[in-house]
């Protein structure tokens, strides 16, 4: 049961505090819809506006989502703080940033994954790499960019550190619009594929640091890739301003 908040911080702190412990104990799920901002305020004995401005609040960290006329949800799990990861990245320290980032992360769990992947674990992420294997046509970028993806996160799986896994699924959606940028990109879908092959190989063999190595090339690469893809970009929205 909600509580009435105390004096102890701000009326929109306070409602903000409580309502991520509910979400994250369980009492509200993912997509479930929060009661309305009148019954909100009732059971907190609080104002509309305090409720208001609580719910602005955890929007903007990616905890809610507000739809008009529908309410406000629960976002996923996954969404928890991407959001202003996202817009910092965008903002703030640039892709440049991003790279750096996907390398310390990814490069050790490459390497920590060739050290421990079970049979299983090697496994799937071969399926993962036929599945990339069989959609590298252009019309085909949807199936690709999600096997990608998963491969990715099977690496995570095969590492066995809860830790480092936790962050790599903090930038799963920033990871999502790199990869996605990426494949727009003429011969970048073959190209990430001998790389995921390379990364394959040396995990399969337990081979920790040609798995570094592989992985550390390979967000390198693709981390050329996503700047020359935004630059692209870039350039052709200037040249429709200055038609």
């Amino acid at each position: 049961m909600l509580t009435p908040v105390g004096s102890s911080e701000t009326l929109t702190e306070a409602i903000a505090g409580q309502l991520i412990q509910l979400v994250m104990n369980g009492r509200y799920r993912s997509g479930e819809r929060l009661p309305s901002e009148f019954e909100l305020a009732k059971k907190f004995k609080a104002g509309r506006g305090a409720v208001r401005e609580a719910l602005k609040a955890l929007s903007i960290v990616g905890l809610v989502c507000v739809k008009r006329g529908k309410g406000t949800f629960v976002s996923g799990r996954e969404s928890f703080l991407t959001r202003p990861l996202s817009m910092g990245v965008k903002a703030v320290t640039g892709l440049h940033r991003l790279i750096e980032a996907r390398k310390l992360i990814e490069v050790e769990l490459a390497g920590l994954a060739a050290e421990r992947a079970s049979a299983d674990k090697v496994q799937s992420m071969e399926a993962l790499l036929i599945r990339m294997q069989e959609s590298t046509k252009p019309e085909q970028s949807a199936e690709f960019l999600e096997a990608d993806m998963d491969f990715h996160f099977s690496i995570a799986a095969a590492a066995d550190n809860f830790i480092l896994s936790q962050f790599i699924t903090l930038i799963r959606n920033l990871m999502h619009e790199w990869i996605s940028e990426s494949l727009s990109l003429p011969g970048v879908a073959e190209e990430a594929l001998e790389h995921h092959r390379r990364i394959f190989a040396a995990i399969r063999s337990h081979k920790a640091v040609m798995a570094r190595k592989a992985m550390e090339r390979h967000v390198t690469v693709m981390g050329d890739r996503l700047l020359l893809a935004e630059e692209t970009k870039l350039d052709q929205t200037q040249k429709k301003d200055s038609a």
